[in-house]
């Protein structure tokens, strides 16, 4: 419902000063082993069911061991430390430096620290080329235009393959989400920005990628569609 031209700048700010504060504190109980609220608890369950997927697609890619993988917007480390449990190299990065301390600390408490190499950095900035790349419930809170230059930015980052997730477009969740509905006011997260079917070509077509498989996930409070996509 929103008009006013994307700020690229101005998007960047408010997703860190969101994830170094409030968003920290939020997602880092979500994360952890906190005692959560029946709303928060339906989000962390679905963000395990995702997260167990998504491993499964990468494991099914046959990357050999050390393979390098790039967890574009790593949070609080779950997946990385995962992939690097898995014996895979790890670029994990985050907008958020709380986020990426908090990986970091976590990473050496389970002795995979040598692993994963940290960065405080956008998922539009990044730089390098990965055998692999994952990044989970980042691009949902990016409109269309700033969904695009981000996942241009994560193609060319990736020899192959980029699983991720994103949030389509539905008309009843968009009525919804400006209604302010869709979480109790207490439990509400940053704004979830969802991506038309349109919009989603436009960007696989510009940056010549293919989608090979997609997945939607939904449990409770938590809906998200997981994508795995490849260079044509």
């Amino acid at each position: 419902m929103n008009s006013s031209p994307f700020n690229a700048e101005e998007h960047k700010k408010m997703l860190r000063s969101y994830f170094n504060g409030q968003g920290f504190q939020r997602w880092a109980s979500i994360y952890g082993d906190d005692k959560l609220s029946s709303v928060r608890n339906t989000v962390r369950q679905g963000h395990a069911v995702m997260m167990d997927r998504a491993f499964e697609w990468l494991q099914q890619l046959g990357l050999p061991k050390g393979a390098t993988v790039l967890d574009a917007g790593c949070g609080t480390g779950l997946f990385s430390i995962r992939l690097a449990k898995a014996g895979y190299k790890v670029k994990a990065v985050d907008i958020a430096s709380q986020m990426v301390d908090k990986a970091k600390s976590e990473a050496i408490r389970q002795g995979v620290d040598k692993n994963i190499e940290f960065e405080v950095n956008t998922i539009e900035s990044v730089s390098g080329k990965y055998d692999a790349v994952v990044c989970f419930d980042v691009l949902i809170h990016y409109p269309a235009e700033g969904f695009a230059q981000a996942f241009s930015n994560l193609s060319r980052l990736t020899k192959g393959t980029i699983i991720f997730t994103y949030a389509p477009y539905n008309n009843l969740l968009a009525l919804m989400h400006w209604a302010g509905g869709y979480f109790p006011k207490k439990e509400r997260r940053t704004t979830i920005q969802m991506i038309r079917d349109e919009e989603m070509k436009r960007a696989m077509n510009k940056d010549s990628m293919e989608v090979k498989k997609r997945e939607k996930i939904s449990f409770g409070f938590y809906h998200t569609m997981l994508m795995n996509a490849n260079h044509r």
